[in-house]
């Protein structure tokens, strides 16, 4: 008897040093997910290894993970994905699309039930120390050239341009700023949370670094100057916080959180001086109409299942001259709005794939009242309305990585030890 207990402690040890390994490959993995590395496909093989290593030594129930929604409807958009092969003729560029979208169903069974929710707030901090690493270098750089560029304004800090920042930060790192803003506004909301949750004297220190941390991703996502994810993250937040505010009764604290909402806007507005520019000039948006227009002409050609992932560019790029904006055809513009580059791609039923997973996830967040989720999956879908986010590994990514996160690695109560 002692010795069978002895061999059970032994596994249970084994099991749970296992799961804490695990973990620490999810943190890990979290930090590289905004880097500008190659390095993300050799840590999602460290992950899958892990994760392989994690089945054989104690099992895992992945069977149940067919009821939920959620992935079902991924499982939906990744059949349409594939079976777009079918009728294209660039299979090479449709397969480069599916390989490309493979995080979005491998990363919920990668984390199925593998963490506890503390180690889950352990890997949006990582992640969110990633976003700062990648921001703090890429700051001290561009800091450099300028200076390097204008010495005479180290006398004369008044006289900064701070357009030049805006502009010319996300491109010395080659991180297309509306994607990289949408990285920095998940950390704002993330961090947002975790103030929310954080009362002040039971731990101060965590309290005013959560708050360093909001300051921190607010000032740096008003900088980068991306309107739609800078306006959709301050608007959900704000809204969010409304909610909260009037659920619970905290009347002063609504109407402080409608007072700061305009009053940080308009500052921001007075402020980042590139930011101002676009919103007068109306940056964009006479091409984005024109990429609209010609995305919808493919749409009405083929519109139950599109040209394929692989053909979608090809056919933009036709439309456009067909249309005349030869500015698209030069830069072979996308769509720059996800659910017109699913119709051209993937036709109605791509556009209803993406829409159904996007249904699901904001009910299992309002249901699990888990406001990170649903805070970051109206940000993104909003983003997605001038930008093409699933398109690049950016987007993808991130996408992959929190839902995953957020829905799929939960343990069950009975596992959360």
């Amino acid at each position: 008897m002692r010795n069978t207990m002895s061999l059970g402690d032994t596994t249970s040890k084994k099991s749970a040093l296992g799961q804490e390994v695990f973990a620490f490959l999810v943190y890990v993995y979290a930090v590289a997910v905004p880097l500008r590395s190659n390095f993300k496909t050799e840590f999602l093989l460290v992950l899958l290894s892990g994760f392989v290593w994690n089945v054989y030594r104690q099992g895992n129930g992945l069977g149940s993970i067919f009821k939920s929604q959620v992935f079902r409807a991924i499982g939906f958009y990744y059949v349409l994905c594939i079976l777009s092969l079918v009728y294209s003729f660039q299979t090479k560029a449709t397969l480069n699309f599916i390989v490309l979208q493979g995080t979005l169903p491998l990363l919920p069974i990668l984390f199925y039930r593998q963490l506890t929710r503390r180690q889950i707030n352990t890997a949006l901090l990582f992640f969110s120390l990633g976003c700062f690493c990648l921001s703090v270098y890429a700051s001290v750089d561009i800091t450099r050239q300028y200076f390097e560029k204008y010495p005479q304004h180290w006398e004369q800090l008044q006289l900064i341009d701070w357009t030049f920042f805006s502009y010319f930060l996300p491109q010395n790192i080659r991180f297309h700023a509306p994607y990289y803003s949408l990285y920095i506004g998940a950390c704002l909301l993330i961090h947002g949370y975790f103030l929310y949750t954080t009362k002040f004297t039971r731990n101060k220190a965590s309290f005013l670094l959560h708050l360093f941390f909001c300051v921190f991703y607010f000032g740096f996502q008003a900088l980068l100057a991306s309107r739609t994810a800078l306006v959709a993250t301050v608007l959900v937040m704000a809204l969010v916080g409304v909610y909260l505010a009037f659920r619970a009764g905290k009347y002063v604290v609504l109407v402080g959180v409608i007072l700061f909402t305009i009053a940080s806007s308009v500052l921001v507005f007075q402020k980042v001086t590139y930011l101002r520019i676009k919103f007068s000039e109306s940056a964009g948006v006479t091409q984005r109409k024109m990429m609209w227009t010609s995305a919808v002409d493919v749409i009405q050609e083929h519109p139950l299942l599109g040209v394929s992932p692989g053909q979608s560019e090809e056919a933009l790029v036709e439309s456009y001259q067909y249309n005349g904006f030869q500015e698209g055809v030069n830069a072979r513009y996308d769509a720059h709005n996800q659910f017109l580059m699913y119709g051209v791609s993937l036709g109605i039923l791509g556009v209803l794939a993406f829409a159904v997973l996007v249904f699901f996830l904001l009910k299992e967040a309002y249901q699990k009242k888990d406001f990170i989720l649903f805070s970051f999956v109206a940000v993104f879908t909003i983003c997605c309305l001038t930008e093409s986010l699933m398109q690049r590994r950016d987007g993808t990514l991130l996408f992959s990585f929190l839902i995953a996160l957020l829905v799929f690695a939960p343990k069950t109560d009975r596992n959360q030890s």
